[in-house]
């Protein structure tokens, strides 16, 4: 009698493996359907973008574990085309404390006669490395003509210093922080791209501001500070009793708003006094 013998070969063809799409891995990552995850980034915070600069944004967004529909990431359009990663400092505490070397952050102000803010210090440690990194910001540079920083200044201050030193310490690139819109070029034409529930620190509630807010956030912004516009006032008489005066709000509300409308004149003598 014959015996057969059948051999069976194990097939050492290897099936290539589907590597998942970005969208799908956010998807994935934030429990819902990828579809849906689409056309909802499309209607909301990624709002004007074409389906490659979608795509663009949720490789971004997956790269540092951001979440966009919990405004921690959103699009803004930049002149000329194309859309800007905007990272929110929600964002990027949380890109921040997820680093795994991350050991702490502490912020120090540096502040004026009148407790107002002139520069932040964020000091940030690292597990493997020997020396912290310390990163300072200063408050007239960074400030702009918004009503947030108009009113919450060390707030404003404070916020800036966390994006700029998470920034640096960790090598975080391709995204700007909210508050840095006002540096790129932006086509006004273009707001189809704005996120339709903007995050408050790029479009602020309506704040009714008062003429001696406005002088002090001229002055300020330009890197002078009140003992400076009482200075002005004593030397040319243009503030009524400037010698007793110890802030900008008691300023008479006429003479702020004489002071605004020459704003030119005011800059070019407040930099004279403060050059002497």
């Amino acid at each position: 009698m014959n015996t057969q013998t059948t051999s069976i070969v194990k097939s050492t063809t290897t099936v290539p493996s589907v590597k998942p799409s970005a969208l799908n891995l956010m998807a994935s990552r934030l429990s819902c359907d990828p579809a849906k995850l689409l056309s909802t980034l499309k209607a909301t915070v990624f709002k004007g973008a074409n389906d490659e600069e979608v795509m663009a944004l949720v490789l971004v967004a997956n790269e540092y574990g951001l979440n966009p529909l919990l405004k921690e990431m959103y699009a803004f359009p930049a002149k000329g085309g194309g859309i800007v990663p905007i990272v929110s400092v929600d964002g990027w505490n949380k890109m921040l404390i997820r680093q795994p070397s991350f050991d702490g952050i502490e912020f120090e102000f540096e502040h004026d006669e009148k407790r107002f803010p002139i520069a932040c210090t964020a000091t940030v440690y690292i597990k493997d490395r020997s020396r912290p990194m310390k990163i300072t910001e200063y408050y007239d540079e960074c400030f702009r003509q918004t009503d947030n920083w108009k009113n919450m200044p060390h707030r404003m201050l404070r916020n800036r210093t966390l994006c700029q030193a998470s920034r640096l310490a960790f090598g975080f690139s391709g995204i700007y922080n909210d508050d840095e819109v006002a540096t790129i070029n932006v086509d006004a034409t273009v707001t189809s791209a704005m996120p339709s529930e903007p995050p408050p620190n790029l479009v602020a509630a309506p704040v009714t501001t008062t003429p001696q807010q406005e002088l002090r956030a001229l002055v300020i912004g330009n890197g002078f500070d009140f003992n400076h516009i009482q200075k002005f006032g004593l030397e040319t008489g243009n503030i009524t009793d400037a010698s007793s005066l110890t802030s900008f709000e008691e300023i008479p509300k006429a003479e702020a708003e004489r002071l605004l409308k020459a704003s030119k004149g005011l800059l070019n003598a407040l930099s004279k006094i403060k050059g002497e």
